[in-house]
């Protein structure tokens, strides 16, 4: 039988189900969008952590370049036989006063000057590495705090939409209960369950402030008063959708091998080696020769002399010494380097694994189910086949669900960030085949 009440209750939903969904897409295009590769480089352009590793950096080349120089001459000029008083025969300027004019050098043995260059080669080198894996912490921090932005985001869209919904359902019940046909009762309850989530999208937009102003931060920009955050917005669409990685283990472990952790640490062995080298290469001792004119009296005569020490007591033990034993430092912790790498791409590789597989499941079934729930029950609720309950726990059941998933998602894209990470690959490569199929799927 046709009721015309049901038929304008159901236009009226409709409509304004159109105009919120508009104005709501119409509030998030106007703001200006960033993606991910961008707040990366600029991450990587100004980021205080990183900015202070390029100077030192820039120290350990000042370094080398002062290990290659040599070892500067000196000149020295001296006079002899000033009188402090009376002399017996008389002073003469020119008869009296001996001149020294001397020019020394000094020679450097057992090739030191190659030592110390090979020794700042390899502080250079761990300097670059050390630069690398700080700059790959920023990176992993930037693409981790943005997909928190990404999360709270969809969070505050999911819950603007259901009190969009849940408005609606509140409209309708105020319709019903100036017609008879709905109890006030059932109004108070809809507009408590308005009440709290209109309570949960407050607090959901906190957090999404929050975690942008946390992304302003692993990006390195200080001007947190100065930078408009209303006017910020992130291109999320392609940074959430399910785009499952191809994970190979071995091309993983072997790119592994290759993380500025592992070449620091084997940097800091063989820094330690030609540190070793140097050190016994210090215990043989440098000489200076030194050449010059002396003027005695009246007489233009030749000075040369040549100073060697005496290496009797003092051999460079401790310094030798300390330099074996950083040596067997360094190699301890080279291999505990290596097994936490490994340790870690075996555990960024089974996260990824399992959160696909939590992503696969929520979208495939659970997802679908809660969808069809929410559907049938507001169907039927406003035939007046069921009750508001039904149709409370419903709408509940589906925001849940759809909570469920974007976690599952933000959980799968931080394994995915963490593996790339631990594997030292900037992009892991999509797995085409579990995509297509997804997408058939759906």
């Amino acid at each position: 039988m046709f009721k015309p009440y049901r038929f304008a209750e159901s236009f009226f939903f409709i409509f304004f189900l159109i105009m919120s969904t508009g104005s709501g897409f119409a509030q998030v295009n106007q703001a200006k969008r960033l993606s991910m590769p961008e707040v990366v480089e600029r991450a990587k352009r100004g980021h205080p952590l990183i900015v202070a590793a390029q100077r030192r950096l820039a120290i350990a080349e000042a370094e080398k370049l002062e290990a290659g120089l040599k070892p500067n001459p000196s000149l020295t000029v001296s006079g002899e036989n000033f009188p402090l008083g009376p002399t017996q025969q008389g002073f003469e300027f020119g008869r009296s006063i001996d001149w020294f004019g001397t020019y020394s050098q000094t020679f450097e043995t057992a090739g030191k000057r190659r030592l110390r260059i090979d020794y700042a080669d390899r502080n250079l080198e761990s300097a670059r590495a050390e630069a690398s894996i700080i700059e790959r912490r920023v990176v992993f921090e930037v693409k981790t705090a943005f997909q928190s932005v990404a999360i709270a985001r969809l969070r505050v869209e999911l819950l603007r939409e259901n009190l969009n919904n849940i408005n609606q359902v509140v409209n309708l019940n105020e319709v019903r209960v100036r017609e008879g046909y709905a109890s006030e009762g059932d109004l108070i309850k809809v507009r408590l369950e308005s009440q709290r989530i209109d309570f949960q999208l407050r607090k959901a937009e906190l957090e999404y402030e929050k975690s942008r102003i946390n992304l302003i931060r692993s990006i390195g920009d200080t001007s947190f008063e100065q930078f408009d955050l209303k006017s910020i917005s992130l291109d999320v669409a392609e940074d959430f959708n399910f785009e499952p990685v191809s994970v190979n283990p071995a091309n993983l472990q072997q790119s592994a091998m290759k993380l500025p952790q592992i070449v620091a640490a084997s940097a800091h062995v063989e820094r330690a080696e030609s540190l070793l080298k140097l050190e016994q290469a210090r215990a043989r001792p440098d000489f200076t020769a030194t050449i010059g004119y002396k003027r005695n009296g009246v007489d233009n005569t030749m000075f040369a002399a040549l100073n060697i020490p005496l290496p009797i007591y003092n051999r460079n033990q401790a310094q030798i010494a300390r330099a074996q034993a950083l040596i067997d430092i360094v190699q301890a912790e080279f291999g505990y380097t290596k097994n936490q790498i490994m340790a870690e791409l075996a555990a960024a590789r089974l996260a990824v694994e399992m959160n696909q597989k939590q992503v696969e499941a929520i979208r495939s079934d659970f997802l679908m189910r809660a969808d069809e729930s929410r559907s049938i029950s507001l169907a039927a609720y406003q035939e007046g086949a069921v009750d508001l309950i039904v149709l409370l726990d419903a709408q509940r059941v589906r925001a849940q669900a759809q909570e469920y998933y974007f976690q599952a998602l933000y959980d799968y894209q931080v394994a995915v960030h963490e593996l790339e990470r631990a594997a030292g690959v900037d992009n892991l490569p999509r797995d085409n085949k579990i995509i297509k199929s997804a997408g058939t799927s759906n």
